[in-house]
């Protein structure tokens, strides 16, 4: 029973992180560790947003409005190996933060604007039972940073090789009730980047060079059972996004105003022998309006995720998950001159919809 709920809460919790925070991707768990025996996973995610911008003020007659919010999927591989009773060990390959917006071609003030960046992060994690239900977990996160932004000062395209971070937590478990309780602070990162920035039309490029530190964050995990075959389960996750900058020597490419807070509670129901299913709640507060950036067209969100896990046999099992999540409606004022004095773009009306797969193979 343990096993098939665990894949269902698993996938309503990665649908769950698939749109935090904007560029919150992965929510960086480690629910891995928690598996019986040794255990391997494959999650893929998809997500289709749609975040409308709308011109406004005087410049409300063009352009039309248009869908800024770009598609994009991530994919994680993890791996949990148990030594003996006491140590586990694991490994997890993930996409902790990304953006994916595009104003294209559509004749307004930002057309052209985008930006692309993908992370890839490799985690590696050890947990030590204490004994009476305690443990620890703790490791290393190796990440990468490669993207693109177009914006007003040009087009910045820049990269970083990997850079280090560290994961130390504590949990208590009681298994006759099927409590879990997990604290996990994840350190930040210092990305060292390094790229071109040329003009908008991609000429004249130039060598630059910048350091972003990816934020912090803690990660709260909670589970436990409430009747026979029935789990109540959620996170709340904290990242504080607040001065998180992208500079160089041409400008402030990017600037975050807020930290961010993500709730998360569900719902979990072993069903039969081969079927168990989730639902899960999520809630996001709005963050500062209007936005100082044209790549962070939303803020806040609600969502509720429907997650299944199907036992195909007795080491494989298949997940799966579909989130929707309503975005938190946002704003930019546009620079005047040279617009009229109060032009804007509003965002409102945004939503996505996110679909989760996991395959996992118990040994």
């Amino acid at each position: 029973m343990k096993k098939m709920l665990m894949g269902a809460t698993a996938l309503a919790m990665v649908g769950g992180a698939s749109y935090a925070g904007g560029i919150d991707r992965s929510g960086q768990g480690v629910n891995i560790l928690f598996e019986e025996g040794n255990f391997a996973q494959i999650t893929f995610v998809t997500v289709n947003p749609n975040v409308d911008a709308v011109p406004g003020g005087p410049i409300s007659a063009t352009p039309s409005a248009f869908d800024v919010a770009q598609n994009y999927a991530d994919f994680s591989l993890g791996y949990k190996h148990e030594v003996n009773d006491k140590l586990d060990l694991a490994i997890i390959y993930d996409n902790p933060f990304g953006a994916h917006v595009d104003y294209g071609t559509t004749g307004g003030f930002l057309d052209g604007g985008l930006a692309d960046v993908e992370t890839n992060a490799l985690t590696a994690l050890a947990q030590y039972q204490l004994g009476n239900g305690f443990s620890v977990h703790g490791g290393l996160r190796l990440m990468e940073v490669d993207g693109i932004i177009n914006n007003a000062l040009g087009e910045l395209d820049i990269s970083s090789d990997f850079d280090l971070g560290g994961v130390v937590g504590v949990a208590y478990e009681k298994p006759e009730i099927a409590l879990r309780v997990a604290l996990t602070y994840n350190s930040s990162i210092s990305a060292d980047l390094s790229g071109t920035r040329a003009e908008r039309d991609g000429s004249n490029p130039q060598a630059r060079t910048a350091t972003v530190d990816f934020p912090e964050s803690i990660n709260l995990d909670f589970q436990t059972g409430v009747a026979p075959n029935t789990l109540v389960f959620g996170s709340v996750r904290y990242v504080p996004f607040e001065g998180v900058n992208l500079t160089t020597v041409d400008g402030q490419w990017v600037n975050f105003q807020d930290d961010i807070t993500t709730y998360n509670l569900g719902i979990a129901r072993r069903i039969n022998d081969k079927l168990s299913l989730a639902v899960r709640f999520g809630f996001e507060d709005e963050g500062t309006k209007p936005t100082n950036t044209a790549l962070s067209p939303s803020t806040g969100s609600k969502s509720i995720t429907l997650a299944g896990t199907y036992q195909l046999s007795e080491h494989l099992s298949l997940s799966g998950g579909v989130t929707y999540a309503k975005l938190g409606d946002q704003f930019l004022n546009l620079p005047s001159p040279p617009l009229p004095a109060g032009s804007r773009y509003d965002y409102r009306d945004s939503d996505a919809i996110g679909v989760g797969l996991r395959i996992g193979i118990q040994f």
